[in-house]
């Protein structure tokens, strides 16, 4: 069959690929009323734990998108502690909580049911995943991008959308359409045997807990999942890398024995064992035309931090609403430079530090002791929590950047204010009391968002004010965005400050949000 219009009719957006990273980016776009749709070569969802710590930023991001994150909590299991192992050393336990956010626990919890999450919320939004239709060439014109689908019935149909994300993952044929260079690290002489099972021995420490062990041999990590297995993911010598397939059981049973020295170790209904040669790549560029990457297509991280499908999240959390301005006319295209100027930095600091830190029981061993010494002051960077973008042109004004922590008001939530999909203006009058007070904070800061259409909330103390005051008794709000009496801060579609400012300077916010939005 030759390439005709796809019977589906064409879209604003195609977005291909329909993993986690492919699934929030339509979300993303489906929400903010953009015509959407999104293939997937496969005919079926991927089966496999893989992905399964979400961290607690991603789960934030849940969230704000609006989806059930109470009841996928309830699905998974808590990421509560970790403990790490080095040889001759006792072991140190470290929780997992952190301060600062609803969600203080990451959670354990396999990819498919974070896909069927995601699949079944965008299917709310009147979009539905294709499968089976393979991307196979792709063409850039000036207004338009025309892809061709291959599908798995043999038929071929072209698509023409004014926007293409590629979510593919590792083997993007978008990201080869567009011509970006593949910038891969390999790390040779190792390798990453994993499998989900069901274990008896002698493995010390709780089973609830989440282990890592450090040794001559090489690292092993151990989670708790779900359905009562635990994810063993051992990095040890490679002696064949031309060995191909995934491993038996006892291949990946022996790599765990001989890191943790535990020789009475069995393996009880084991699944999804697979083998990584492990890599970092990082896409020379997230943007040509009008094709634009996210996730692993843009960026694909040795998967021994737990860090790729959360890193992913994230892109499209920050490319979905920055891309539904631009097709919607409300912010020139150059808005969309931002996106690999946030987040392709991101991908090449956690490369640095994956390609740094990991062990795989290759090349001099590591100090274990100095190791063990530093883990009293390793950050929450893996988390996601700390994240923010000060250097960013989006980001005006003292703590511009920083992300924006949830809190409570009287009869609301900061996050179900911030988590509606557009900017959002805070003012705090410089007398929180004061209806005068309230009605000149309102007055200002309309003013300086009227031009961009950007919506104001006015945070007084019992509530009074203009339309669409928050009442703030206990100053949470105030206190969550670090603001003064007489501020005005400008929050991002993606919970981020963007603008902080005076109340008696609406000018200066209209000026950023004229830059931002043209």
């Amino acid at each position: 069959m030759s390439g005709g219009a796809s019977p589906a009719g064409d879209p604003e957006v195609l977005v291909v690929g329909a993993g986690p990273v492919g699934l929030c980016t339509a979300i993303e776009l489906a929400r903010r009323g953009i015509r959407v749709r999104i293939v997937d070569r496969r005919t079926e969802p991927r089966t496999g734990t893989r992905a399964c710590t979400v961290w607690q930023r991603t789960l934030e991001v849940f969230d704000l998108m609006g989806l059930p994150v109470g009841d996928y909590l309830d699905a998974g299991v808590p990421y509560t502690h970790r403990v790490h192992h080095f040889t001759g050393l006792p072991p140190v336990t470290r929780p997992a909580d952190q301060p600062g956010t609803r969600y203080p626990r990451p959670l354990l919890i396999g990819q498919p049911a974070t896909e069927e999450m995601l699949t079944r919320h965008l299917a709310g939004l009147g979009v539905r995943v294709e499968r089976g239709l393979t991307a196979v060439q792709l063409t850039q014109g000036p207004a338009r991008v025309t892809v061709r689908l291959a599908g798995a019935d043999g038929s071929v149909r072209d698509v023409r959308a004014e926007w293409v994300v590629g979510a593919q993952g590792p083997h993007s044929s978008v990201r080869d359409g567009m011509g970006a260079a593949w910038e891969k690290t390999p790390c040779p002489g190792t390798q990453l045997l994993q499998i989900d099972a069901r274990w008896t021995g002698s493995l010390p420490g709780d089973p609830a807990h989440c282990h890592l062990f450090l040794t001559e041999a090489g690292s092993l990590g151990t989670a708790p999942l779900p359905d009562g297995r635990h994810r063993f993911y051992a990095g040890v010598a490679d002696p064949d890398p031309s060995r191909t397939g995934d491993p038996g059981v006892a291949e990946v049973l022996d790599a765990v024995r001989r890191v943790s020295g535990v020789p009475d170790l069995e393996f009880h209904d084991g699944r999804f064992h697979w083998r990584v040669r492990l890599y970092n790549a990082v896409a020379g560029t997230y943007r040509v035309g009008r094709c634009l990457l996210a996730g692993d297509s843009a960026h694909t991280m040795m998967p021994v931090t737990a860090q790729g499908m959360n890193t992913g999240v994230q892109d499209a959390f920050n490319l979905g609403w920055k891309l539904a301005a631009v097709v919607h006319g409300r912010a020139p295209a150059r808005l969309l430079d931002t996106y690999e100027a946030e987040r392709r930095p991101v991908a090449l600091a956690l490369a640095e530090r994956n390609g740094r830190t990991y062990w795989g029981g290759v090349g001099p061993v590591p100090p274990f002791a100095l190791l063990r010494s530093r883990l009293a002051d390793a950050g929450a960077g893996h988390t996601g929590l700390t994240l923010g973008y000060p250097e960013s042109a989006l980001s005006a004004g003292p703590g511009a950047g920083e992300r924006v922590p949830d809190a409570e008001w009287d009869g609301g939530r900061l996050f179900r204010l911030l988590g509606r999909g557009d900017w959002t203006v805070l003012a705090f009058p410089e007398d929180p009391a004061d209806p005068a007070a309230a009605e000149l904070a309102g007055k200002e800061a309309s003013a300086g968002a009227r031009r961009a259409g950007v919506p104001v909330h006015v945070v007084t103390a019992d509530g009074r004010g203009p339309r669409g005051t928050v009442a703030d008794g206990a100053g949470a709000v105030r206190e969550a965005l670090g603001a003064r009496a007489g501020g005005l801060v400008l929050v991002r579609p993606d919970g981020y400050v963007a603008f902080r400012g005076v109340v008696r300077d609406g000018a200066a916010l209209d000026r950023h949000l004229a830059g931002l939005l043209g």
